[in-house]
């Protein structure tokens, strides 16, 4: 008999990125994250904040080549301080918007994939504090 292996249910591909964000729980709770990878239907956030599955959040994703957006979404799994969250609500344009920065970055190179060690980038960091592209 195999193993159960549990099941993935994510819409569409998954990118790997390193995208600030800020994490908002109303009312009045924020704290900063990372969007470590995305997909059409949700992310992986990595955040000090302590969030429990069903939490509903709202991020705000700001980015070369796009304003400032803000995503609302649910945390669905929790693991230690890596979150499961699915976006919801009608608010696609920000999350292609989104996809779009991301696949460019992956595209020129300036994302790491999982396993390999963090590119060093020597620019000029950028005035937002919620945008931090370099590792």
């Amino acid at each position: 008999m195999m193993p159960e292996v549990p099941m993935d249910h994510r819409c569409g591909t998954r990118f790997p990125c390193d995208l600030r964000v800020l994490v908002m729980v109303h009312p009045g709770v924020f704290g900063p994250g990372v969007l470590l990878n995305v997909s059409i239907s949700g992310a992986l956030l990595q955040t000090p904040l302590v969030l429990s599955p069903l939490t509903k959040i709202e991020l705000e994703v700001e980015g070369p080549g796009m304003v400032r957006s803000s995503i609302n979404a649910s945390i669905t799994r929790r693991e230690a301080h890596h979150y499961g969250v699915a976006f919801r609500g009608t608010n696609n344009t920000a999350v292609n918007r989104m996809l779009r920065l991301v696949q460019n970055q992956t595209e020129a190179g300036q994302v790491a994939t999982p396993g390999e060690p963090p590119r060093q980038h020597h620019r000029r960091p950028p005035s937002n504090p919620f945008i931090f592209n370099s590792r």
